[in-house]
């Protein structure tokens, strides 16, 4: 009897295990997960005599499924940003001219480039001082619908 007794229990903390596994297995979201990095950069200090600044950002799939990115748009008209990944480019895109008839996939485990342009004259004399500007992206990612990354520059003449 005490055998019976033991084997049922042992039975019972086996399946227990792993339902939690299975259980933990079905929280992790499917599909694609977008994974910025780094989500800000300090791009110091510049002068508005010296031309325009770029940056990178990575971007990757750390999700199981594609991830689908179907608009790109930025905060200021002083601000392009461009995807590449692989051998494609995608269109320059600013604050008002994101193309509806773009897209680009990234297969899980994939990584693209997210390279920003920054025209620190583009608003004259007016424009220096400390600013901050954000790049958005449109994503299938349920989580980051909306993702961001920005950049912080201290713009002098």
């Amino acid at each position: 009897m005490t055998k019976l007794i033991i084997a049922v229990l042992g039975g019972t903390v086996l399946l227990m295990g792993g339902i939690i596994v299975m259980d933990k297995g079905g929280v992790q979201a499917s599909g694609g997960q977008i994974e910025l990095s780094p989500a800000t950069i300090d791009l110091g200090t510049v002068s508005m005599a010296n031309g325009n600044v770029k940056t990178t950002y990575q971007i990757k799939n750390i999700g199981k499924e594609a991830l689908k990115i179907d608009r790109v748009w930025t905060s200021c008209m002083c601000t392009t940003a461009v995807l590449k990944l692989g051998d494609k480019t995608s269109p320059a895109f600013g604050m008002h001219d994101s193309s509806s008839l773009w897209s680009q996939e990234i297969q899980s485990g994939e990584e693209a480039l997210l390279e920003v342009t920054f025209d620190p004259a583009l608003h004259g004399p007016e424009g220096v001082g400390q600013l901050t500007r954000a790049i958005y992206l449109s994503t299938s990612d349920p989580s980051h619908k909306k993702a961001e990354v920005r950049f912080n520059i201290n713009v002098t003449p």
